[in-house]
Order: structure tokens, then sequence, then C-alpha cells
């Protein structure tokens, strides 16, 4: 067995070389999962958009303000959405924030008129990535 010399700053790097391959696999999985959703969306419905909701921050019990902790989609949201638009090339793929209407679907409410915002009951919103193909 030959055993390579290996250098103080490689070895001071190898951690943050390891988080960040674990990084990119999770987010290739992430892109893949969202990618196959979508395709599968697109053959078995009419629908022209696919939504992946955001897992929800978790919330105090005593308070129901949200807990700040580190979440893999919304801290690697920039990776996501540039390889999703690498696989989507003349979609539409955002980031953005979706409330439930009345009807039970969903609405960008990026785009509704600011009146209408007033009557948006915003602790239903989710936040998703939406990948619209319309």
């Amino acid at each position: 067995m030959s055993l390579t010399p290996i250098l103080r700053e490689k070895l001071r790097g190898l951690k943050a070389e390891e988080e960040e391959k674990i990084r990119l696999e999770q987010i290739s999985k992430c892109v893949n999962d969202l990618y196959r959703a979508a395709v599968h969306k697109a053959k078995t419905s009419r629908d022209t958009m696919y939504s992946y909701s955001l897992p929800r921050f978790p919330t105090d019990k005593n308070t129901g303000i949200a807990i700040p902790q580190p979440e893999f989609h919304r801290d690697n949201m920039k990776d996501i959405l540039s390889n999703l638009r690498t696989l989507f090339p003349d979609c539409s793929v955002t980031y953005t924030q979706l409330a439930r209407g009345q009807d039970g679907n969903m609405y960008d409410i990026s785009k509704m008129d600011e009146k209408v915002l007033a009557f948006i009951d915003k602790r239903h919103n989710q936040d998703c990535i939406v990948i619209d193909w319309s």
C-alpha cells in the first residue's frame, strides 16, 4: 500500500472540500427530484406549471413565531434555480410565494394587485419553486 504525502494546507481544507462535495450532491438530488416531478406533471396533467412547496420553518409553540434555522432549499436557492433553468431553458423557473385561493388553487402573490393583497391571509402563504411552461 502506497500512501501519498499531503501538505498541511491541504489537510486544513479537506473538511471544507468534503462539505462542498456533499452540498453539491444534495443540490443535484434536489434538482433531479424537481425535474422528474415537473416532467411527470407535464405528462399526466393539462396543467402548465409545477410548484414545489418548500418546507416551512419550525415555529415556537408558545409564540407562534418562526424559529430561524438554516434550511437547505433556501440556503442553496441560487444554485438550485440555476440548475433548473439550465434544464428548462425556455421556461420560467422562479422562487416565489404562493397563496391558496378560496377555490383551492395556488396563486402567485407577486403578480397580485395591491388591493387584492390586503385580503390575503399571509399565514397560509407558501414559499415555492415554480416551473412554468405555459
